[in-house]
């Protein structure tokens, strides 16, 4: 009842994935990633662990199809499990467990890997990994976002709706890019993602700088504002001296 896609930016070394479910808060659970290194998927039966240990030795420098072994082997139940890995090279490795009863496929292309259980055909992942790879000079999340909404239009779960979806990219300093989430929906978890990412827009930029360089933004003059006024309102003027430092601070319309 899930299907994802991870994929990597071979000019910035960026990692990230989409992904969506009828389920709820999907991307928390099954989407882990390492900036640079590789990204990995736990999902049918999840057990965030086993993402946990795959991104943990593809941060060690292994490769897809070694972390895939290795977290195969890690657990008793894998068989109910449907594991997938990209590396560091954008190489892919999967395991259908042999517990899944329904439809399930995986697809791997330049750079990315669809995967997918409970699916309405055997077409969606394909469709998935031909959107990725469409258009290579996209940023990577509207890549990621296009395939995540392939694989919906090719026929996606074979019962939804289509409860929660996810898009997550890695950036440099340990600061995501992006790591957008719609954790419930009513039936349109991937329209809401998208609208959401829309907004989203160019804040990457904004948030990397308030993270890495905080000096250099200046604050909002309607928030300093409303914040003087409500200080002296309450009489708090000499426990948040704002109004007689406003010096310290740069203000912009």
């Amino acid at each position: 009842m899930t299907f994802s896609i991870i994929g990597r930016c071979a000019r910035t070394g960026a990692f990230g994935a989409a992904i969506t479910t009828s389920d709820l808060a999907v991307g928390g659970r099954c989407v882990r990633l390492a900036h640079g290194k590789g990204a990995m998927l736990s999902q049918h039966r999840t057990d965030s662990r086993l993402g946990d240990l795959g991104i943990s030795l593809l941060a060690s420098g292994k490769n897809a199809d070694q972390t895939v072994s290795a977290v195969c082997n890690s657990t008793n139940d894998i068989e109910w499990r449907q594991i997938g890995a990209l590396d560091a090279k954008g190489a892919a490795s999967v395991y259908h467990g042999r517990r899944m009863y329904s439809i399930f496929t995986h697809t791997s292309d330049k750079d990315c890997l669809a995967l997918g259980n409970i699916l309405a055909n055997d077409r969606i992942t394909r469709s998935m990994a031909d959107a990725f790879i469409q258009d290579p000079d996209l940023p990577l999340a509207e890549r990621l976002m296009q395939a995540l909404e392939a694989g919906r239009d090719a026929g996606g779960e074979i019962k939804g709706p289509l409860r929660s979806a996810a898009v997550r990219v890695t950036g440099e300093h340990g600061i995501d890019a992006v790591d957008l989430r719609i954790d419930i929906s009513e039936q349109a978890a991937i329209d809401d993602l998208r609208v959401l990412l829309n907004a989203y827009g160019k804040r990457a930029d904004t948030l990397r700088e308030v993270a890495l360089a905080p000096d250099g933004i200046p604050v909002m003059r309607s928030l300093f504002d409303a914040s003087i006024e409500r200080i002296a309102e309450l009489g708090l003027e000499d426990r948040f001296p704002t109004a007689r430092n406003q010096g310290n601070w740069s203000i912009r319309d």
